[in-house]
């Protein structure tokens, strides 16, 4: 019983989820709207500067088992759901991260 499923190599990695994360790609914070649905805070968009832990605390979504933590820097200084900020940076686990998109 195979426990994965083999990508065929000619398959694009789609952005997002699939995508292979590293130092210097530009992502989208995806934030946890759970208890502020009516929040009109625009996801932040970043750049990932370093990795972070593979267990650990993230500043805008719980950290549930072992997921990696990036240092993300974002374009401009970003204010929390909450009304917390302006940050500067986060470390926020990978769940949350997607690719931005090209422009």
């Amino acid at each position: 019983m195979a426990l994965f499923k083999r990508r065929p190599v000619d398959a694009p990695v789609s952005a997002g989820a699939g995508a292979a994360f590293g130092v210097g790609m530009q992502v989208v914070v995806r934030l946890d709207r759970a208890r502020y649905p009516d929040s009109m805070v625009d996801d932040p968009i970043g750049v990932i500067t370093a990795p972070g832990d593979l267990v650990g605390s993230a500043l805008y979504a719980p950290v549930v088992g072992k997921e990696m933590i990036w240092v993300v820097h974002f374009e401009e200084p970003f204010y929390g759901l909450d009304g917390s900020g302006p940050h500067e940076s986060a470390r926020v686990p990978q769940r949350c991260l997607e690719a931005a998109p090209e422009s």
